[in-house]
């Protein structure tokens, strides 16, 4: 092989190696985390829970999901999680899995921003959790990576 032929080989057997891409058959998501939040630990459930280093985590909750517009707290406890602290937004949107619902909390020195994709028989939270000084430049590399999350059940 020559020089021109191999370059090209070896670039995609680096692309293919250095890919974060999780997919995950308890969760039924593909989804990649943004860099520097790594695969820490994956819980088949139920609930199934996949979580990453730096405060990113993700749930798949069986079930009928709560409508889009419940209120967060209505959300989080069909989910068995508390409500991480006093409300400071609340909106929704639509990414490339569906329309979702996207909350903000703050409680002492942390925020923490949750979005709930409901689905058939089912709903996702993401929830990302940082401390103040961390939580704008954080949330914002979550909320980018949220165009590659796909459900695949």
């Amino acid at each position: 092989m020559n020089r021109s032929t191999l370059l090209p080989l070896l670039l995609l057997s680096l692309t293919v190696a250095c890919s974060r891409r999780l997919e995950s058959t308890s969760l039924g998501l593909q989804y990649e985390p943004p860099s520097g939040m790594a695969l820490r630990a994956e819980e088949p459930g139920p609930p199934a829970v996949t979580r990453f280093e730096g405060g990113l985590e993700l749930r798949s909750v069986q079930g009928k999901p709560p409508a889009l517009g419940a209120p967060p707290e209505e959300v989080l406890g069909a989910a068995g999680l508390p409500v991480p602290g006093n409300p400071v937004k609340a909106t929704q949107g639509t990414l490339p899995a569906g329309p979702v619902a996207r909350y903000e909390f703050q409680q002492g020195g942390s925020r923490t921003l949750v979005y709930f994709l409901p689905l058939p028989e089912r709903f996702v939270l993401v929830l990302y959790t940082a401390p103040e000084r961390d939580y704008g430049p954080g949330s914002a590399r979550v909320e980018r990576s949220l165009s590659t999350l796909k459900p695949t059940r």
